[in-house]
């Protein structure tokens, strides 16, 4: 700005000088209004060059009186994270130590995990861990650590809870569950939509198909002292091996929700039976006992010739339902509440998802409600009279 005003008030000095040469020569009026301007611009000019210190040297480098610049930490520029800011001349920074590049932090050595002989631990798992670390910290093998939580590989994710255990209450390795004799394979599954109608009885079931998102319905029927029925996909049983033991150790019974959570009416014969085999082969990994001889059909879609695979496949009870809360639509509580609590008679088979966010907390309230109503809540088996 400085250098465009001098410019300004040479060109003045300049302009009126030669207009006042030219009205003397020419003997014009006004020629000492024309030299006395071309003072003042000459006086203008020397002030400011001389009172304003203007230094010639700084010329196409810049102005020096720049705005202020915010500090950026680590002595690097704000547009280039890599590029040091060039040394501020009135402010020096501090001497920096000999030493340019500083050392390394010290690695920070992961807590040992210690396990009374006596007792237990819920190991969760976070970010860095892998099963030999956690392994090596808490003084057992991995192969231990696999099998109290019956992984089948050695993945694990942030999060998840592994069970420890002291050498003293550490549980002896699972059996191979006895092999049942398959039931007749020429019978087609029956379908069953309610239990004895003259028991003041009512059966919560629970679906498990793609995700684990109200996976705390345990933790409230555990609450309550209520077992229900948990129908699971193969898929799912891979996915959350841990959650699908849980069920098992917790005295839940299991029955099959087919691999894939195909529609049999729209499926081939063969691939949908071998979908079943496939998944009761995954329950068996996962939770050591067998899903026979409850089946559900996905969708809730079947017909003669899909009730006749599920027969041969080992399965002569196809379980469908009663009241239909359709939490996998994700309703509120109140909704779920009422469509149980409104429709509630005896021997009802009541059908949920571990899926619903909300199922949970419905389930917690409606419990009450229905005992209340003088309902016993049971499994299948007891609904059925199958026992």
């Amino acid at each position: 700005m400085t250098e465009i005003l001098l410019i300004f008030t040479i060109l003045l000095f300049s302009i009126f000088l030669v207009l006042g040469i030219v009205s003397h020569f020419k003997f014009f009026v006004g020629k000492w209004i024309y030299f006395t301007i071309s003072v003042l611009s000459f006086i203008a000019f020397v002030f400011m060059l001389f009172f304003l210190n203007f230094n010639f040297s700084d010329q196409g480098t810049g102005s020096q009186n720049e705005p202020p610049k915010t500090e950026v930490p680590s002595g690097n520029n704000g547009d280039d994270p890599g590029k040091e800011d060039p040394p501020d001349e009135e402010n020096p920074a501090p001497e920096e130590p000999v030493n340019e590049t500083p050392a390394d932090p010290e690695p920070i050595e992961p807590e040992e995990i210690v396990i009374h002989e006596n007792g237990t631990v819920d190991y969760k798992v976070v970010a860095g861990d892998t099963l030999w670390s956690i392994a090596m910290r808490a003084g057992v093998t991995v192969e231990k650590i696999k099998q109290w939580n019956n992984l089948t590989s050695d993945t694990i994710y942030i999060g998840q809870i592994l069970k420890l255990y002291g050498k003293n209450v550490e549980p002896p390795p699972l059996e191979d569950p006895p092999k049942q004799e398959d039931p007749p394979t020429t019978a087609s599954s029956v379908i069953i939509t309610n239990g004895n109608l003259q028991e003041k009885q009512i059966a919560l079931t629970f679906d498990a198909g793609s995700d684990a998102i109200g996976i705390g319905i345990l933790d409230v029927l555990k609450k309550h002292n209520v077992k229900a029925t948990f129908f699971l996909t193969g898929s799912w049983a891979d996915k959350f091996p841990q959650y699908a033991k849980r069920i098992a150790s917790d005295g839940h019974e299991i029955g099959n929700h087919s691999y894939s959570h195909p529609d049999a009416v729209k499926t081939n014969s063969n691939i949908f039976k071998q979908d079943i085999i496939k998944a009761e082969e995954a329950i068996k990994n996962a939770t050591g006992v067998t899903p026979q001889p409850y089946f559900r059909f996905p969708y809730g879609s079947y017909n003669n010739a899909a009730l006749k695979i599920v027969g041969e496949a080992g399965y002569p009870y196809s379980i469908h339902w009663t009241i239909d809360t359709i939490d996998w639509k994700q309703p509120s509580v109140e909704v779920i509440v009422s469509r149980i609590q409104s429709g509630a008679s005896n021997g009802d088979i009541i059908l949920m998802h571990i899926g619903g966010i909300n199922t949970p907390e419905a389930v917690d309230q409606v419990i009450p409600i229905l005992k209340q109503m003088g309902y016993e809540l049971v499994i299948l088996s007891e609904i059925l009279n199958l026992e």
